[in-house]
């Protein structure tokens, strides 16, 4: 009995970092790095930092993320241009600004759309 318990309570142990942390979802030839939800230093949010690369060739002219946080949606834009493989590191303070903060970490982070320099909409 002794010893259930105490598999128990180390897988617990275990389980309890995952759960905590932001499912990234890379999608779209987009690879996501980070996801963080920044706080205001008051108690609410001020957007998410995304720290992500566009795989493809052709630059990349918008990134729209679907961010998850407190049982929330929010689609986070990312206009410019990204080219192949160069790191973007973007606080974006286009939604999710001005909720309660509730730590770091998002639910889900993950690419919606991708809209590239040479015509193509991926989705």
């Amino acid at each position: 009995m002794q010893r259930i318990f105490l598999t128990g309570l180390i897988a617990a142990a275990l389980l309890v970092p995952c759960a905590a942390s932001a499912e990234i979802v890379p999608a779209f030839g987009v690879t996501i790095q980070s996801c963080i939800v920044n706080s205001n230093g008051g108690g609410l949010t001020n957007g998410v930092n995304i720290v992500y690369y566009n795989t493809h060739q052709s630059p990349a002219t918008e990134v729209d993320f679907l961010v998850r946080y407190r049982g929330h949606r929010y689609v986070l834009i990312d206009r410019g241009t990204f080219t192949q493989n160069a790191q973007i590191n973007h606080n974006l303070a286009n939604t999710l600004v001005g909720r309660s903060w509730q730590g770091p970490n998002a639910k889900l982070c993950t690419v919606q759309r991708v809209y590239l320099a040479n015509g193509k909409v991926l989705q």
